[in-house]
């Protein structure tokens, strides 16, 4: 793995910090998006989706910090994503369950690329000359995935790098949400304390989840009594029973 730069490294603490203070239901703050942006310079897109491609492809829900607006980009290619999405080789019918970070200019030769209608019908219309992507866990036929476009030249190793540094952080980011999205505005619970609740839920003790949330263990334990008290449990066990049927 490439050596990033002091630089980098503030950067990338400054990205992690965003995502950890953030208590909103978006799966992503656009503060960490347009940070990743910053970080690894990318001028096509960069954003999150999320789709279904058990049928086809659809979109879910899909965030854009640099580029067209998300939905209508994707409502314009769907068709296009339907038939020749395959040759792509970053595509979630391939690498949705993938954790590393992929690189486009990994996958296809100039020469190659050329070649397919997947260029010719959005690459070369959009500019794209290379792409990085990251898949998300997910579950069924949903994926989800980050992902950096750009028009100028190729990803580097250090870009690579970086974006590989970021990404078990931006998962954490990502349940995060998911757990504040689920508890919103069931029983009173306030976002960090879904997200305590929602790792609890994952079997994590509380040493692990003050790492994971960036506070003190003692934190954690407040936010126990307070879930205890909303949802009239006393037990972790019966907590996450009743976070279940939430």
């Amino acid at each position: 793995m490439a050596l990033i730069s002091d630089r980098d490294a503030a950067a990338l603490l400054e990205i992690v910090s965003d995502g950890a203070s953030d208590t909103g239901l978006e799966p992503f703050p656009s503060s960490v998006l347009s940070g990743l942006a910053r970080l690894i310079p990318s001028d096509v897109f960069v954003g999150y989706e999320e789709s279904d491609v058990g049928d086809g492809f659809r979109v879910i829900e899909e965030i854009d910090v640099v580029g067209e607006d998300g939905p209508a980009k994707a409502e314009s290619l769907v068709d296009v994503f339907a038939e020749y999405g395959w040759q792509n080789p970053l595509c979630g019918s391939r690498h949705a369950r993938d954790e590393r970070v992929l690189r486009l200019s990994d996958h296809l030769t100039a020469r190659r690329r050329r070649e397919l209608e997947f260029d010719a019908l959005v690459w070369r219309p959009l500019g794209i000359r290379d792409a990085l992507r990251i898949w998300l866990p997910a579950t069924g036929t949903r994926v989800r995935s980050i992902y950096l476009e750009r028009s100028l030249k190729n990803y580097a190793r250090r870009d690579v790098t970086l974006f590989t540094l970021l990404r078990p952080h931006l998962v954490r980011m990502g349940r995060n949400a998911g757990f504040r999205r689920r508890a919103s505005g069931h029983r009173g619970l306030t976002p960090r304390e879904a997200e305590v609740l929602g790792w609890i839920a994952h079997g994590k003790q509380n040493a692990e989840i003050a790492r994971l949330l960036f506070i003190s263990p003692h934190t954690v334990r407040k936010h126990i009594e307070n879930i205890f008290e909303k949802l009239d449990v006393r037990t972790r066990t019966a907590a996450v029973a009743a976070f279940t049927r939430i």
